[in-house]
């Protein structure tokens, strides 16, 4: 198992892509220890796609490039700020509270980041913020993305552990609203230092009634996917197809914000991510089989107790683990690479398969914003032109509070399973 292990790490050494490390490092461990046949790599990517619950990734995908074409985030955006508009910091904890909305929405961390960075950075720097502090907070604040439902990251975890992915939507709502608010008293607070002033004397309730009108048919598309899981009415891939209709609905006959000829290009973009995301599943499927039949996960729990056999111990090690990783893998690859792993582990120490599923989730999305492979931060990087550097800095206290949540989450898991247990029994 060590020298696949070696394989993987010296080709991410030499930057080839991790997609390809992946196929890569198992085809050279067969080669030259002639255990298997080569013939066996491909049959287990094509097992490890064989799933009816992976349809749900192409269709989340597709929603939210429909709904981030579409518009939605500036109206998301107006809304946020009329209801934050008489606290010190209002603007900037709009920020966070537009990006827990399309969170809900598009599913996706950098398309979050996009969307709302893209809309809000000027006014933060008009108002005084600082470049780089607020750069820092859209790169942040778009990590709420995979942990809100409806959740690519979730659906590829509840594929690979069994997990139902209904229960794994509701248990990512508390952690995403944590995450979302210890960001907004960071934004608070950062105001407050700065002597920012921008409180409205009062609320135009007039404007905030237009802004919630405009925003209505948009935040209702989590409703209708996460009711209509826990009501029974269609599973979550079925989910996924009705959140397509519902955002062609919206941005096509409501909103009128896209037209029909820009749907080949929306189409286009969907399928290039999708490709991107599914080549990684599948790579990483031979290479977790090569890893469960070298016993790979009995190795690691071996390992870890032999430092220490206490659960608490155990799962800051786990903690810490990912939050490494997810630093220097993107979190699709983390992920699949580590839950065969992972999951006889958190057995071993009571850990249920769901609980782990948002311990993963919300530690490995915070290596989204941090260098040197965040994918928001580069996103909110390029949409600031900042370097990455500066960053690092105003970005600190923010990446601690998403750590803290992490470690709230593992250790008191009742804060994400209360709702799973509450409506899904």
């Amino acid at each position: 198992m060590s020298i696949l292990i070696i394989l993987l790490l010296v080709l991410l050494l030499f930057n080839m892509p991790v997609a390809f490390a992946l196929a890569t490092a198992p085809t050279a461990y067969l080669l030259l220890t002639g255990k298997f046949s080569l013939d066996v790599l491909p049959q287990q990517m094509f097992t490890g796609l064989d799933s009816f619950v992976y349809l749900a990734v192409p269709f989340f995908i597709l929603s939210g490039v429909l709904m981030t074409r579409g518009g939605i985030s500036q109206r998301l955006i107006d809304l946020s700020s009329l209801l934050l508009c008489r606290l010190t910091g209002g603007l900037a904890m709009a920020v966070s509270l537009a990006s827990m909305i399309f969170a809900s929405i598009s599913g996706s961390g950098p398309a979050t980041t996009a969307a709302i960075g893209g809309a809000t950075l000027p006014a933060l720097e008009e108002k005084g913020y600082g470049k780089e502090w607020s750069v820092a907070l859209i790169a942040t604040a778009g990590t709420i993305g995979p942990i809100i439902p409806p959740s690519i990251t979730m659906v590829i975890y509840g594929g690979m552990a069994g997990a139902s992915i209904g229960a794994l939507f509701l248990a990512g709502i508390v952690p995403g609203i944590m995450v979302g608010a210890t960001l907004m008293i960071l934004a608070h607070i950062r105001a407050k230092k700065m002597n920012i002033v921008e409180k409205a004397d009062h609320i135009d309730f007039k404007s905030l009634a237009r802004a919630f009108k405009d925003s209505l048919w948009a935040m209702g598309m989590p409703v209708v996917i996460i009711g209509g899981i826990m009501g029974g009415v269609f599973t979550p891939t079925e989910a996924a197809v009705i959140s397509v209709v519902y955002a062609m609905v919206v941005c096509l006959f409501i909103y009128r914000s896209l037209k029909v000829k820009d749907l080949p290009v929306i189409f286009k973009e969907t399928a290039i991510t999708t490709a991107v995301v599914m080549i990684i599943v599948a790579n990483a499927a031979s290479f977790s089989w090569l890893l469960t039949v070298e016993q790979g996960p009995q190795k690691l729990i071996m390992a870890f107790q032999q430092i220490s056999d206490n659960k608490y111990v155990i799962l800051f090690m786990i903690n810490v683990m990912l939050f490494v990783l997810g630093c220097f893998i993107d979190t699709t690859s983390a992920l699949v690479m580590t839950v065969p792993a992972l999951l006889p582990l958190a057995n071993s120490i009571g850990v249920s398969p769901l609980h782990l599923g948002i311990i993963m989730t919300t530690n490995l999305v915070i290596g989204m914003a941090t260098p040197p492979l965040g994918l928001t931060l580069f996103t909110a990087c390029s949409i600031g032109k900042v370097p990455i550097a500066k960053t690092v800095r105003p970005m600190i206290p923010m990446l601690a509070a998403m750590f803290l949540v992490a470690l709230i989450v593992t250790y008191f898991p009742n804060v994400a399973l209360f709702l799973p247990n509450l409506f899904m029994k």
